[in-house]
């Protein structure tokens, strides 16, 4: 509860006020993050079966050794037979995994053969581009862009607090609320404008936004 009680001595609120509204903001959020991360997942796979086949989680050429570890993990918890429709593993597909596959890429096989998977050369450039039309065409800002939704959403699920903003992985920094959410929506618009326009009209964020202080916003 210390954050809660931190904040709760600056805005003459309780801590357990304060508590509430950050499981409000939290609920919320989440709403809007089960929409995106079913968004992207579904953007991605598209344009990589219309590239590489609906099996294309096969080809171990195409990935890293995290990425491979990944889809092994999906396919084990989701107890995927060989026969099993392609959807059975996407589904299974983490929010991280598809994050991951906007990154460089990192090793691909074990030493002494160690060689650099270049996501750029192997996704980015024949296909995953294309699952991000509205985007500025730049892998490294698509990537920036979904990791920053990605640690929002860990922390929302995570049941950490969100009041007084989302740290940023890797830096001191944090950001604030409006900005987490900005970010969802911005991530949403470089797949369809219309679609991160309803997103927007349909959100509880901005309402509970609204009636947040300052600094529980991370504004201050």
């Amino acid at each position: 509860m210390g954050t809660f009680e931190r904040l709760a001595r600056q805005q003459g609120a309780t801590a357990l006020e304060l508590y509430v509204l950050d499981v409000e903001l939290s609920s919320a959020f989440m709403a809007d993050l089960a929409l995106a991360e079913v968004i992207l997942r579904n953007a991605m796979n598209d344009q990589l079966s219309e590239h590489f086949g609906a099996h294309w989680y096969r080809l171990d050429h195409l990935f890293d050794e995290r990425s491979r570890a990944a889809i092994k993990r999906a396919w084990r918890d989701g107890k995927c037979a060989d026969d099993a429709p392609p959807g059975k593993l996407i589904a299974q597909l983490t929010l991280g995994f598809w994050v991951g596959l906007l990154d460089s890429g990192g090793r691909a096989d074990q030493p002494p053969h160690d060689r650099k998977c270049s996501y750029d050369n192997l996704l980015w450039r024949p296909c995953l581009r294309l699952a991000f039309p509205h985007g500025t065409g730049k892998r490294s800002e698509q990537h920036t862009l979904a990791k920053r939704v990605h640690a929002l959403r860990n922390r929302v699920a995570h049941h950490e607090p969100v009041i007084g903003g989302i740290p940023i992985p890797g830096t001191r920094r944090r950001r604030t609320l409006p900005d987490a959410h900005h970010d969802i929506l911005t991530l949403m618009g470089t797949i369809n404008p219309g679609l991160a326009d309803w997103m927007h009209r349909h959100s509880r964020v901005p309402t509970l936004l609204a009636a947040t202080s300052e600094p529980a916003q991370g504004l201050s």
